[in-house]
């Protein structure tokens, strides 16, 4: 697939460069796509193919990876022009300042939020209820880290869950894209975990069946 990252962060560089070592076509978009960092990206991705604009990235590209914070993920939709038909798969969760906390929640999501900004795309959240580490590797002793998505476009939730398991997930569909608002506090739940209760980042959410 030809995919634009629209976040050099360590969410955004860890999945293009994994999506990449895969063979997927990695278009990098930033607001400073010739800065160092971003350059030094590219560099360390040789299956990268480039560092563009935000408006250029998404542009080229059917699939976006959208990995920005948060706090500018409206701006960087307004950057990345006209989304109409392309899948957006969205990777934020609406953190507070202090990150204790999420500023949505239970009757509204940042995934409709972003749905309501970039109209016409057809997002799927997803990639939001893991570690770094876990996105590195998801494989634990044999059994695969669970990653829950969901949206409203059953082709664009296809793409998400073919990525979700090449990247070596156990690829789970949670339904709607309303239920994103139940993703997004299971993401607090971890960084509580993660954090608060030091158990750290090497573990991950599994879900279980008989």
């Amino acid at each position: 697939m030809d995919i634009a990252v629209l976040g050099t962060g360590n969410v955004g560089a860890t999945l293009g460069r994994r999506l990449a070592g895969l063979g997927h076509n990695i278009v990098f978009g930033s607001r400073l796509p010739q800065s160092e960092r971003v350059q030094q990206l590219i560099e360390e991705n040789p299956h990268a193919h480039a560092a563009e604009t935000i408006a250029e990235a998404a542009r080229q590209c059917d699939t976006i990876l959208f990995a920005a914070p948060w706090t500018a993920a409206r701006e960087t939709l307004t950057n990345a022009g006209d989304l109409t038909g392309k899948t957006l798969i969205d990777c934020t969760n609406p953190l507070n300042e202090t990150f204790d906390g999420i500023t949505l929640g239970h009757t509204e999501s940042a995934a409709e939020k972003i749905a309501h900004w970039a109209a016409g795309a057809h997002v799927v959240k997803a990639f939001n209820t893991a570690s770094l580490a876990t996105m590195e590797n998801p494989d634990f002793d044999g059994q695969r880290a669970t990653m829950f998505y969901c949206g409203d476009d059953v082709t664009a939730k296809a793409t998400a869950g073919t990525l979700i398991d090449e990247l070596g997930f156990e690829a789970i569909d949670a339904g709607d894209l309303q239920s994103a608002r139940y993703l997004e506090p299971m993401a607090m739940l971890y960084i509580q975990l993660a954090i608060h209760q030091k158990m750290g980042s090497q573990f991950a959410l599994k879900m279980l069946r008989r």
